[in-house]
């Protein structure tokens, strides 16, 4: 499916925590590598499997880092009668070395609500998700059960409500008064017509 998908407008959104779920799931390492191939966009949150944090890694390029090194040195004269006592002479050397872009230790230490994003033909990413705020909000329940029981109590069958005849003697009480008095004007206009 997601392999010929793509050509028939199928978009498929699959979340995983390892790469061996995958593996454990289709029997197979070559196949579950070939699903996952055919993925295009990566959003890779903080995982504990390092073999996953490598399906990320390993498709980033590797970088050039540059280090400064400082070296100074100094000279005795050979010369008791001259001058100088002594030379001295200072460097600031610059080394480049590659290394990769990111580690899989970057993507395991991931602080909550922030992802790694492959997208768009390989663009990296870096996404921070905005999480909800601590703070109890005096309008929602304590807990599911509480949310559950409200509802319980104050179900209502709507019935065929595109017909204005779902609750039984409210049809004329929902509306406001002059809400009411435009909709009876347009039902007698639409009659007219008819």
């Amino acid at each position: 499916m997601v392999n010929k998908g793509g050509g028939a407008g199928v978009q498929v959104t699959a979340y995983t925590q390892t790469l061996s779920d995958i593996e454990a799931r289709i029997g197979n390492r070559a196949k579950a590598g070939q699903v996952v191939g055919n993925f295009n966009n990566l959003f890779m949150l903080r995982v504990r499997e390092t073999a996953t944090a490598e399906l990320l890694t390993r498709q980033l390029p590797k970088v050039e880092v540059y280090a400064t090194a400082l070296m100074s040195g100094a000279t005795d004269s050979s010369d008791p009668h001259g001058n100088t006592a002594f030379t001295s002479n200072t460097q600031d050397r610059i080394s480049s070395n590659s290394v990769p872009l990111i580690e899989p230790a970057h993507v395991v230490a991931l602080p909550k609500g922030q992802c790694f994003a492959l997208i768009e033909g390989g663009n990296l990413w870096k996404v921070r998700m905005p999480l909800p705020a601590p703070d109890p909000d005096e309008a929602m329940p304590k807990d599911l059960q509480e949310l559950a029981g409200y509802m319980r109590q104050h179900y209502v069958e709507a019935g065929d409500w595109w017909e204005n005849q779902g609750i039984l003697g409210l049809q004329d009480k929902a509306l406001p008064d002059d809400l009411l008095d435009d909709f009876k004007q347009m039902d007698s206009a639409e009659e007219a017509e008819a």
